[in-house]
């Protein structure tokens, strides 16, 4: 008489953190399958049961906040703090160009794909649209130019950012920097 054992591995060394979780998360936005991101599809990605998912969060609404509250630090809050380290408004804006460039455009790309059909993401991306907006306005600004040429001025840059990210979300950090040098030929030369 031959046994079958079916044998489900599950991760039994250490509990995950919420920090997993949430890279989880950010790596299916990477490969585009925010529509993926369920209880049930993240448990058996990560090898574990319901009642991990569940140490750390409420439920998959929860999660989704979560993901873009964290989703809002990585990505604005702390390019904006890297970038208030620089003494000039020129400095400011290398600053957060470098941090613009080394982050992962598929996330952003997907992020504002899923805010089409996700009103929480939604809810988030206007929010955070609104904040790298106002940093534009006022790097702008203190580089002395009026509030209504600082402010189409950002709209036009941050345009052009969402652009490449829609368009090649998998530019490398270098192909971008070089495509930032084409659109601002000035700002290179100043660096000279």
């Amino acid at each position: 008489m031959i046994r079958y054992t079916l044998h489900i591995h599950y991760r039994t060394v250490a509990r995950l953190s919420k920090e997993d979780w949430l890279d989880e998360g950010f790596k299916l936005l990477s490969e585009f399958a925010q529509n993926k991101l369920r209880i049930a599809f993240l448990c058996e990605r990560l090898g574990v049961t319901r009642g991990s998912f569940y140490h750390h969060f409420d439920s998959i609404d929860n999660y989704v906040e979560e993901l873009m509250r964290a989703w809002e630090k990585q990505n604005t809050l702390d390019a904006i703090a890297a970038a208030e380290a620089g003494i000039s408004p020129m400095e400011r804006m290398e600053l957060l160009n470098r941090k613009v460039v080394q982050s992962n455009q598929k996330i952003e790309a997907a992020i504002r794909s899923w805010s089409f059909y996700q009103d929480v993401v939604k809810l988030h991306l206007t929010l955070v649209d609104d904040i790298r907006l106002e940093f534009l306005v006022r790097i702008f600004r203190d580089m002395g130019m009026e509030q209504s040429l600082a402010e189409k001025q950002a709209k036009l840059d941050y345009a052009v950012l969402i652009g490449m990210q829609q368009l090649y979300p998998d530019i490398s950090a270098r192909e971008m920097e070089e495509l930032w040098e084409v659109y601002r030929p000035d700002w290179s030369r100043d660096k000279a």
